[in-house]
């Protein structure tokens, strides 16, 4: 990392692997960007639902939200969260964790709070 900038560069197997790894990328303290450039050997045709795959991924993976409540859809790399969560915080969290993805373009969240 450099001036809170992480560049990612190598090969992965798929764009999972390279949604994941990005996402982990940015819950490193201190990180004001990254700079995904891993490339998928062999290439993937991308998708709607190779995105919605990583975004679940991703929330799965993070301790602070519960993902087994959050319904995750796409179209046109715009993800939408539903369902409830516990906080208000948590509710970020799921946010944040659906911009971190490589290639979304726009996160609608409607998440309600229980």
């Amino acid at each position: 990392m450099e001036d809170g900038i992480i560049t990612l560069d190598g090969e992965v197997i798929s764009l999972s692997h390279k949604r994941l790894t990005g996402a982990l990328a940015w819950w490193t303290p201190g990180c004001r960007d990254v700079i995904n450039g891993l490339e998928v050997v062999p290439p993937e045709e991308d998708s709607d639902g190779e995105v919605v795959d990583a975004v679940r991924l991703v929330l799965e993976k993070d301790p602070l939200v519960h993902a087994e409540q959050i319904r995750v859809s796409a179209q046109d790399y715009v993800v939408t969260l539903e369902g409830l969560v516990g906080t208000t915080d948590e509710r970020k969290m799921a946010e944040l964790d659906a911009w971190y993805v490589f290639a979304v373009n726009k996160v609608i969240n409607r998440l309600e709070v229980a």
